[in-house]
């Protein structure tokens, strides 16, 4: 018997406390599960046990002097690297329990005054330090302050934390998707193929996920951010801050990928004798539709695209479904995105990311490509890129939570009284933000308890 059976022996007993009986190689005990069938044939295959993952060595004076280190984090992340997160939203919860939650906010004691911060929440080392080590000069220099921080820019980091993830995950993954497709235009296909070049955008996003998925979610794109917020409850007020650092993140990108290949592309225009806007680096740089596709079908070529990859990568984080093994999600992504550009990209390009197109057009003006690069075909930019795509996006949401999704996180599955309620809160607290006349509030919040009556 191997060692593996072995250790599945405790939880192969019967009920009646007989010996469990010997099963052949290659075949396992399935359990059944409350309101599922215990005999699922799915071709995602079956969630493998749980084993003890490898721990790097960590020093025991380590979170003395990094006491952020392995912090537990009291917050969800709506992570394109791992299941989504399941979450109570506002218009689940009933008016009594909001008021408490209210009170409780309010009988807080402000930052200000606030004792020791994550520092003091944070366990022992294993060893403590001696009274030698602790007046060791290395030791006083290196010790942070009584929040944990070791200096301005590490206080000033913790609060943007996820932004500058973001940030950086964009730039990231634009970067390589746009020198891939300036390798290949500006050499006229000899470093590369339109293949190629879908297979390094999935593979550049990939790597995007795997740099900011554990801080950020790794959205790297407005449409899922929106998405996200939509339909699994992201916050909202986390959104703007979010697509503000994926348009940085796309404008860093293009500038990096143009200057990189700056002398390509000015060679690739003298071979040719036309200036840079009308050498093949545009096409590397910029999306637009081909000269004999439709404006119809330019956007829903964007629209149809987004939709199968945001509701895929729903798919890929509903932990009630099929979600790959720990670590794969990023690269299940990449060859999504790959797949979808082979597929779709041929028409426009192959935007499905509005700071994709957008930062490097930004780049595009600022070289002296002119202007009129934002108005071309009848402004592109902002049907194709943006308005196509987030309505992709939602659309293709709003599909697979129609169809398969079952939280009650998603509007799709709220109760008429609920989708009401859940309105009239929003725009209660909404109201109370924006100091409006508690008149009107208190109107709201009547009509909040109509809902529940």
């Amino acid at each position: 018997m191997t060692h593996d059976s072995q250790e599945l022996q405790p939880n192969q007993g019967s009920s009646s406390g007989t010996a469990p009986q010997s099963t052949q190689d290659g075949q396992e005990q399935q359990q059944e599960e409350p309101g599922r069938d215990s005999k699922m044939f799915s071709l995602a295959g079956s969630q493998p046990p749980s084993r003890n993952q490898p721990v790097a060595y960590v020093d025991p004076e380590y979170t003395q002097y990094n006491p952020h280190y392995n912090e537990e984090n009291r917050e969800p992340v709506w992570s394109l690297a791992q299941p989504l997160p399941r979450v109570v939203r506002p218009g689940m919860r009933p008016e009594s329990a909001i008021k408490e939650e209210d009170k409780e906010e309010q009988d807080k004691p402000s930052k200000d005054h606030q004792g020791p911060g994550p520092a003091a929440q944070e366990p022992p080392a294993e060893v403590p330090p001696t009274d030698e080590q602790e007046d060791r000069p290395e030791a006083k220099v290196a010790r942070p302050d009584d929040r944990g921080f070791h200096n301005r820019w590490s206080k000033l980091r913790h609060f943007f934390r996820q932004e500058l993830a973001e940030w950086i995950g964009t730039t990231v993954a634009i970067t390589l998707g746009l020198c891939a497709s300036q390798s290949t235009y500006t050499s006229n296909n000899q470093a590369g193929t339109y293949p190629s070049i879908a297979l390094t955008w999935g593979a550049a996003y990939m790597i995007g996920i795997y740099v900011a998925g554990g801080i950020s979610g790794g959205h790297l794109n407005p449409a899922i951010t929106i998405s996200m917020s939509v339909w699994r409850g992201f916050p909202l007020r986390k959104c703007l801050t979010y697509i503000v650092a994926q348009v940085l993140g796309g404008l860093t990108a293009g500038g990096l990928a143009y200057a990189i290949y700056h002398d390509q592309i000015v060679t690739a225009a003298a071979t040719r004798k036309v200036p840079q806007n009308h050498s093949a680096a545009l096409q590397g740089l910029l999306t637009f539709p081909k000269d004999n596709v439709q404006p119809a079908t330019a956007f829903f070529t964007e629209f149809l695209a987004t939709a199968v990859l945001v509701g895929s990568i729903m798919a890929l984080g509903d932990d009630a479904n099929a979600p790959p093994g720990a670590g794969m999600q990023a690269f299940i992504i990449a060859i999504l995105i790959s797949a979808i550009f082979l597929a779709l990209g041929y028409n426009t390009g192959g935007c499905f990311n509005g700071v994709r197109d957008f930062g490097p057009r930004l780049v595009a003006v600022m070289a002296g490509w002119g202007g009129h690069v934002f108005r071309d075909h009848d402004v592109w930019w902002i049907w194709g890129p943006w308005a196509a795509v987030i309505t992709g996006g939602l659309c293709g949401g709003f599909a697979y939570d129609s169809l398969i999704f079952t939280g009650g996180e998603s509007p799709v599955n709220y109760p008429p009284r609920r989708r009401k309620r859940a309105a009239l809160i929003k725009e209660k607290n909404i109201r109370r933000k924006l100091r409006f006349r508690k008149g009107k509030i208190q109107d709201i919040e009547k009509a909040v308890q109509k809902t529940e009556e």
